[in-house]
């Protein structure tokens, strides 16, 4: 058995991250298709997108003990299978019922990929002392920016079926040969007894850190807003109709990489908490400008309107681009559990106030409209810096 050294390792987990985001991001480009399939308003689509926190809630409860128990790699294959299953049904279905079932399926995919592979970042971390998640999370990024520039691409090329059938079949034997090149370095089961995990013990351990979950709150939400809702505001709100809709958000997705790619080589020179203050107050006044930029400009200006909010959402990705993976490095580091089970724990709490606050992104722009729903994100980037004691032992 070939055994494989540390670049080697890193080479096929960044290959794991990439072609992650490339799959589960490839079909949010081309929200307003599937928000036209369904028939649905912008309130109603909301909602029905809102319904994968149940699938998350499952997979963040049980998935750090299953990934803990029985390694990585089998958590890994059936995660994969969910995810491309479930994703061709999304962009194919015309029917709500059968889009919620999709979608909860889907959530639960994502939630169980995503501890699986940052368990085994945190994991690569510690063997190498070498800080890799915050790249990761760039390479990560570096995915869904791909997949969206190919999305825009096709937008009135190729049906949006077709499309994602055809990519979800490739990326599916792509991971699987990813999981399978790592092999025997992915996180292996669990062989102590006494530090096995129980259904018991997902309720009876469950910790609650309120610092770190509001920090991941804050400091999250607006990715999550931007990769919902970007697309469609550019599109119904500006006027946008041609693959032009996606640049905010490829803009904003390019520069989430750069600023990961790089944060490394700042924290070498400035404190974490330092960087976390100035990167949050700049992100959220950049995307607050952005947005209320384009309600004086005007619809009847709107290559100025794109222009003006493309460069907002690009300053505002940069900012953003290292806060969420700062936290979880922080949260990591304060807790004594292992980080397959810090990582699913905090992402409870989190994707509980996610969910609540995406209803309430999507009704606010139904009743008033998207413009000031999308102010919110900016406001809760501004609260950053009331958690910046997470990051003293980080």
């Amino acid at each position: 058995m070939t055994i494989l050294t540390v670049e080697k390792e890193l080479r096929y987990l960044k290959g794991l991250f990439f072609f992650f985001g490339f799959l589960i991001m490839s079909w949010l480009p081309r929200f307003p298709e599937v928000k036209a399939n369904l028939g649905l308003t912008n309130g109603e689509f909301g909602s029905l997108i809102s319904t994968s926190v149940v699938g998350s809630l499952i997979a963040l409860l049980i998935v750090g003990q299953l990934v803990h128990n029985y390694g990585a790699q089998l958590v890994m294959r059936i995660a994969a299978f969910s995810l491309v299953a479930s994703l061709i049904l999304l962009a194919s279905t015309h029917s709500p019922v059968i889009f919620v079932i999709s979608n909860i399926i889907q959530a639960a995919g994502i939630s169980a990929f995503h501890i699986s592979i940052n368990a085994q970042g945190f994991s690569y971390q510690d063997r190498t002392k070498r800080h890799v998640v915050t790249l990761l999370s760039g390479v990560w990024s570096s995915g869904a920016l791909a997949t969206a520039i190919v999305s825009g691409l096709f937008v009135d090329r190729i049906s949006l079926a077709t499309h994602i059938i055809i990519l979800s079949l490739v990326m599916l034997l792509v991971l699987l040969f990813l999981i399978s090149a790592i092999g025997t370095n992915l996180v292996q089961p669990n062989q102590d007894a006494n530090t096995a995990y129980s259904i018991r013990d997902i309720f009876k351990d469950f910790q609650i850190d309120r610092m770190v979950s509001g920090a991941l709150f804050c400091a999250l939400f607006l990715e999550i807003c931007v990769g919902d809702w970007a697309a469609i505001f550019v599109k119904e709100d500006i006027g946008i109709k041609s693959g032009l809709h996606t640049l905010p958000y490829i803009l904003f997705t390019f520069t989430i990489i750069i600023g990961r790619l790089t944060a490394h080589r700042l924290f070498t020179k400035f404190s974490m908490e330092n960087l976390v203050k100035v990167a949050s107050l700049t992100s959220g006044l950049s995307f607050f400008i952005g947005i209320m930029a384009t309600l004086f400009i005007g619809a009847d200006h709107k290559i100025l309107s794109l222009t003006v909010l493309s460069i907002c959402f690009a300053i505002a990705g940069l900012g953003s681009s290292f806060l969420a993976p700062s936290v979880m490095t922080a949260a990591n580091a304060r807790s004594s559990s292992p980080s397959s089970v810090v990582i699913g724990q905090i992402g409870v709490v989190n994707i509980i106030a996610v969910f609540f606050m995406r209803l309430i992104i999507a009704w606010t722009a139904q009743a008033f409209s998207l413009s000031i729903a999308l102010l919110t994100p900016a406001l809760l980037l501004l609260m950053v810096p009331f958690f910046l004691k997470i990051f003293k032992r980080a």
